[in-house]
């Protein structure tokens, strides 16, 4: 019997976050065909998850954030016999940003977007390409925030024996892994794939903090000291872990407080 990791599955490789394609000013490149039929990833994520009875955490609705739902998963699995059973899982949530909701075509919602990237955007685009595909590519031209919300489940009877579950070291984890993504360039860093990775954030930067959820103040806590994200973490009554990592820049925009069951 044995624990088989599977990583975070997203969406198409050239849905990669808009901020991370803005920072590194590489220009998008479309190839391949893909199916007018072809179903939508993260819908397929979303049954995963109501299969497995995985509640997803999220922000509360609110007029600047639209909600893309369950945008990425990685998860654990045991080996049980001839069987595999997942053991734990990690969901993500990503929202697009409006600076004003009340007219989207307001220039005011645009993001920032290099010359590259909005060529690439100005393409034209073959007439069969699936509805949310099309959605998803209208929608990179305004920000994004990714990997903005974690909900880190494990099956019953299986908290013991995974590794990590504290709420201050998921919080770390979550931070590392933006950082390490968006920010790359504000750190000095070169190409990920042709050098060794090193932690960004340390653990003595979690400090507790109290953090909505359904309207009620739970003890979480929180990485509140980094300069580009702010970091918050809170154990829901279920076991549940809810890790969020908000970039400083947008965070006047943003009402911080969370619901446990966003589906």
């Amino acid at each position: 019997m044995g624990i088989k990791l599977f990583q975070m599955q997203q969406q198409p490789g050239f849905f990669r976050p808009l901020a991370a394609q803005v920072r590194d000013t590489k220009a998008m490149h479309f190839g391949g065909r893909v199916s007018p039929n072809r179903p939508d990833p993260m819908e397929e994520l979303g049954q995963r998850a109501r299969a497995l009875r995985i509640a997803v955490a999220g922000l509360v609705a609110q007029p600047h954030l639209e909600d893309w739902g369950v945008s990425g998963w990685m998860s654990a699995e045991r080996t049980i016999g001839d069987a595999s059973v997942t053991v734990s899982a990690t969901l993500s949530r990503m929202y697009t940003v409006w600076r004003n909701p009340d007219d989207r075509n307001d220039p005011i919602n645009l993001a920032d977007l290099t010359d590259e990237v909005r060529r690439g955007l100005d393409q034209p685009i073959p007439d069969d390409l699936p509805v949310w595909i099309v959605r998803q590519r209208d929608r990179m031209r305004f920000p994004t925030i990714w990997e903005a919300v974690y909900t880190h489940w494990f099956a019953p009877g299986e908290m013991d024996s995974i590794e990590r579950t504290d709420l201050g070291d998921l919080l770390v984890s979550h931070v590392d892994h933006v950082l390490q993504n968006l920010y790359r360039a504000e750190y000095g860093l070169g190409d990920p794939t042709a050098e060794h990775g090193q932690h960004l954030v340390q653990r003595d930067a979690v400090t507790k903090f109290d953090v909505v959820v359904n309207g009620q103040a739970l003890d979480g806590m929180t990485i509140d000291t980094n300069p580009f994200v702010l970091g918050l973490a809170a154990r829901l009554a279920d076991g549940r872990v809810l890790t969020a990592v908000l970039p400083r820049a947008l965070l006047d925009l943003i009402v911080l407080e969370f619901t446990d069951n966003t589906q």
